[in-house]
């Protein structure tokens, strides 16, 4: 049987660059869209697998964070855009579970990484109910025995 090798291709887990190749030897590689990385390489899908990193840019960024003392989180103290958690809860009265992916297409105006990080936060606060499905899978949904007040 053969197997055909695919591509890895390093994605920024935050701004979701992909790291192409210098352009001089000794150059650092350049960071863009994986759109234009995927068309410059005439890759397709299923002909690459995308393994996840830092960008140069986003690694600072959190290098600075990581010398600041950050504040445990609470119910009331988070770092969210006022607008994520009540679209992730609203995603909710019209699907009783899902998982991330799913909950990601059923909110359109956040990004991945916000979805996640939200998740995670919810869950720690017991808003939220994450379930092992297997294969690096998890199934999300909003304990029955919980009230949400809205604005938290």
């Amino acid at each position: 049987m053969r197997t055909e090798m695919k591509t890895f291709i390093p994605i920024c887990c935050v701004c979701e660059n992909v790291r192409g190749e210098a352009v001089t030897p000794g150059a650092e590689p350049e960071w863009g869209p994986l759109k234009t990385y995927l068309d410059t390489h005439h890759l397709t899908i299923g002909g690459y697998r995308l393994t996840h990193t830092y960008c140069p840019a986003c690694a600072g960024q959190f290098t600075k964070l990581g010398r600041t003392a950050r504040p445990a989180v609470t119910e009331e103290h988070h770092d969210t855009d006022t607008n994520v958690t009540p679209t992730i809860l609203d995603a909710f009265d019209h699907m009783q579970q899902c998982d991330l992916d799913m909950l990601v297409e059923a909110c359109p105006t956040l990004t991945w990484n916000q979805v996640f990080s939200e998740v995670d936060r919810l869950s720690r606060m017991g808003h939220l109910r994450l379930s092992h499905l297997g294969q690096g899978r998890y199934s999300i949904e909003r304990p029955q025995s919980v009230e949400v007040v809205a604005g938290f």
